[in-house]
């Protein structure tokens, strides 16, 4: 069985790699500008249900300073459930504050790094009601 595994895993990363690493093409040069956020900071309750971005605030620290977003400003906040921020590939602090629940931090987040750039993280927090 062991045996198996191994030879899927490899025919896998030799399918996903198409065998040869001197095949990659290099990355492309990016003409107009683009943000990929950092952190993505989905809301939910402690019952698994979906919060709403309006009264939510996060806050996020890293070697370039701080960056604030705010749900509320949102012009369809009703219909936000999360909130971007940060847009470097670097250690990333943030607290994440709603009205009427208790408010999170997290530490030493990091977007996850590719070959060319980076991807968001989705961070899924569960806010307990205050």
């Amino acid at each position: 069985m062991k045996k198996v595994l191994s030879l899927a895993f490899i025919s896998l990363t030799l399918v996903g790699c198409n065998g040869n690493s001197d095949d990659e093409q290099p990355c492309g040069e990016i003409t107009l500008p683009v943000i990929v956020p950092a952190i993505r900071v989905n809301l939910f309750d402690i019952n698994e249900q979906a919060l709403n971005a309006c009264d939510a605030i996060l806050t996020i620290t890293n070697s370039s300073g701080t960056e604030v977003v705010y749900g509320s400003a949102f012009n369809n906040c009703e219909e936000e459930f999360s909130l971007d921020g940060g847009f470097n590939l670097e250690e990333h602090d943030f607290l994440i504050e709603k009205a009427g629940f208790v408010n999170q931090e997290f530490s030493n987040i990091s977007p996850i790094e590719t070959r060319c750039a980076y991807e968001t993280i989705e961070i899924d927090v569960f806010l307990e009601v205050n």
